[in-house]
This record gives C-alpha cells, structure tokens and sequence, in this order.
C-alpha cells in the first residue's frame, strides 16, 4: 500500500510535502513517524519527524505530484494553500517569478535582474493579439491584454497593481509602461522616450524605509495613459 502524503507544516517553508512512514510506540501513547521531504534550489532534503496520531490524521493530502508545478494555480489538481504556496516556491527557486491564477497575475520579487525576461516582448511581438491567452504569465501579457481590450472595445482600460511593500509595485508600473509604448509607439519624435524617462518620477516618490524597501511609498499612486 502506498504511503499517504500529507502537507505538514513547516517553519520558514509554510508547509511542505511530508510521507507518512510508520507508527512507533512513543512512552505512554503512540506517535507517527513521518519523512518530510524539502524541493529548494539546492535540491532535495529530507529529516524525520515525529507527530501524535491525531495530529497527523488532521493534515490535508498531497493529491499529485508535488515536485511538478504550473504555471496557472487554477489549474492544481488540489487548490489549497499548502498546495498554493509550495507551487510559488518551486516556481520561484527556478526564477519563475510570475505565476497566474486565471485573469490574475502573482508576482514573487526576486530582487535581482533576470535576464531572460528581455526576450519577452520580442516573444509578444510573434503572436496575434487575438493568443494573448497562449502566453507564459508576465507583467507584458497584462499590458498586452489591457491594450487589446482597448483596442478592440475603444474604452478604458485598468491595471491594478498591489502588494506589500518591497514586492515590486513600481517595478511592474515601469514594466507595463514599457509594454505599452512598444505595442503603441508615438509618431511625435521623442514622445515615447518622454512617456518612458516619465516612469522614473514613480522611483522618487517613496517617503519611508521599511524592512524590505529603502524606498517605500505609504500612499497609493495613479498613473493614467493617454493613447
């Protein structure tokens, strides 16, 4: 018979995928002894881990392979948190940093510069604008939808972007700026540089320091588009 697997919570990695090994006689009661095994950028690690019966009966199943990820959360054979979680963090020891879940795109900061992000819009720029569903999750592909949208309804289109602080806000603003004035260009000489050096005024406005961002803005921004 297989053994179950279970999500089992974890201090630093929220919850990890753990397999039940056998009981064993613990004093006075019994226990279960489960093998929890670790997915991180170093690869796989396992240690064991005593847990009363009880306990171990009260964890949510592991349903399906939890060292294969994807890229749309709604499409997890198990939509729960521990599965949620473990998804982004596999996701994001791969420099995935960006993962949908439908209409909605979840950003992970990497605070470092990934390079292979720049080929996105040249990417972009190979598929009709009718397949921006058959694009990879991106900061692009939410611009490049909002545009479509646009220009096929000839109304307003809104971007909403939040998160805690240090996660990348005014990174993301930059990004769809950046997108929309590759899918939209300006005859005017030197207009579409104006709009793009513009995008720079979202880095000073920033007016405290937390523990995540030296540079961290306490209010909400607006920042409207004319095409």
């Amino acid at each position: 018979m297989e053994a179950r697997r279970v999500w089992l919570p974890c201090d630093g990695d929220a919850f990890v995928p753990a397999v039940e090994v056998k009981a064993e006689p613990n004093g006075g009661g019994r226990s279960e002894t489960a093998t929890v095994s670790r997915w991180c950028a170093g690869g796989r690690q396992e240690e064991l881990v005593r847990l009363p019966t009880a306990r171990l009966k009260d964890l949510s199943p592991v349903v399906g392979d939890p060292s294969a990820t994807c890229d749309d959360l709604t499409s997890l054979p198990d939509i729960c948190l521990p599965a949620v979680l473990h998804n982004l963090r596999l996701r994001f020891a791969s420099d995935a940093i960006y993962t949908s879940i439908g209409p909605v795109l979840i950003s992970v900061n990497p605070h470092k510069r990934l390079g292979h992000l720049d080929d996105f819009l040249r990417y972009c720029d190979d598929l009709d604008r009718a397949e921006d569903e058959l694009l990879p999750p991106h900061v692009y592909r939410i611009a490049r939808a909002a545009f479509t949208a646009l220009v096929r309804t000839g109304k307003s289109q809104s971007i909403l972007v939040s998160g805690d602080s240090g996660a990348g806000k005014t990174e993301a603003c930059k990004l769809v700026v950046a997108c929309l004035a590759r899918l939209a260009p300006s005859g005017r000489a030197g207009a579409t540089e104006a709009a793009l050096g513009g995008a720079l005024m979202l880095e000073a406005w920033g007016n405290a320091t937390t523990t995540q961002n030296k540079n961290s803005s306490r209010f909400g921004k607006w920042l409207a588009v004319q095409l």
